[in-house]
């Protein structure tokens, strides 16, 4: 059955200090504990874009990817240093601002998840270049992005919020090429953590948006389900329709960790999900800095399958864009 209760919704405190069970003292302590990252991805017919922050305490990081569906061209940035004036991270899911600076590397999420969110990114070297400038917002005035105060047992707790099927506008630039954005057919995704995680963790997780067909039209929907890290009690799994947040049960996960660009089987085990994952390009890493280590393959592709709301509608989904992702972090 699907999950009442425990879940979860508004955000109503200045910042998320108090929910991830790391005191509030001991900086240098938390300096080892606390990892915080803030991700935004685009889905639309011409391109899969994602850029996120991470402030892992003793380091930071930025990345930026942009996807060409029709010429299969993939440009990537990836930057790893001491966290010292390169990043900020605010402590508040909805309007803080988080940022990347490096040499020839620049992001930015600013604004406010409620209304309008704007992702700016600039990054380049000697090859490759990749910019964006970037806005967001709920697909009706009563979007509700979801929060979730996480338990994943041991004493380790976290605050994620989700959001997707959100439309986006804007500008990116793929090398010398410009794609723009409509919000008739561009989403977004957006994915804020903060918490103290284990030392070692392992999870799945998938993220699509566009339309649905249903008996009565079509509808724009929005999901983020997740494996592996959030499973003692509440779960971050929700799918948005127009805009409307429910929940969704657990998750099951089948594909083959060595043949990545197979298709991947996505469902949930109160058979209100049934996807089939189609990918198209794919981002991987397999990184060991001894004290923290990033293995993880994230493919960029399209779904296809049905998804049954709660009130029993079918949607069917044919040309769903998304990202699925296989990780394990050591940090």
């Amino acid at each position: 059955m699907t999950p009442a209760l425990p879940w979860s919704g508004p955000f109503n405190s200045e910042d998320t200090s108090g929910f991830t069970g790391l005191p509030l003292a001991g900086k240098i302590r938390n300096m080892f504990r606390e990892k915080r990252w803030c991700y935004a991805g685009i889905v639309s017919p011409d391109l899969f874009f994602g850029a996120a922050v991470v402030h892992l305490g003793y380091a930071a990081s930025g990345f930026c990817f942009g996807f060409d569906r029709k010429s299969r061209e993939m440009i990537e940035f990836t930057s790893v240093g001491p966290p010292l004036s390169r990043v900020r991270y605010d402590r508040n899911p909805e309007t803080g601002t988080s940022r990347f600076k490096a040499p020839g590397k620049f992001i930015e999420l600013s604004g406010d998840l409620k209304t309008t969110k704007i992702l700016k990114a600039d990054l380049k070297d000697r090859n490759q270049s990749l910019s964006a400038n970037i806005e967001f917002s709920g697909p009706t005035a009563g979007f509700s992005p979801m929060h979730f105060p996480m338990d994943m047992g041991q004493a380790k707790t976290a605050f994620t919020t989700k959001a997707a099927g959100l439309t986006a506008r804007g500008l990116i630039r793929l090398g010398g090429k410009e794609i723009t954005l409509s919000p008739d057919n561009s989403f977004a995704l957006f994915d804020w953590t903060h918490g103290a995680y284990h030392r070692q963790t392992f999870w799945n997780w998938t993220s699509g948006a566009g339309w649905a067909r249903g008996k009565s039209g079509t509808s724009l929907i929005g999901f983020n389900f997740s494996r592996g890290v959030y499973e003692n009690g509440r779960l971050e799994n929700t799918l948005w329709i127009d805009g409307v947040p429910e929940p969704v049960s657990e998750m099951e996960y089948i594909y083959d960790s060595d043949h990545p660009l197979e298709p991947w089987k996505i469902r949930s085990k109160d058979h209100r999900i049934d996807l089939t994952f189609f990918p198209e390009g794919m981002r991987r890493a397999n990184d060991n800095f001894i004290i923290l280590a990033s293995r993880f393959i994230q493919p960029c592709g399209r779904f296809e399958g049905s998804i049954t709301t709660e009130s029993g509608t079918l949607l069917v989904l044919e040309n769903t864009g998304g990202v699925v992702e296989e990780h394990y972090a050591k940090w």
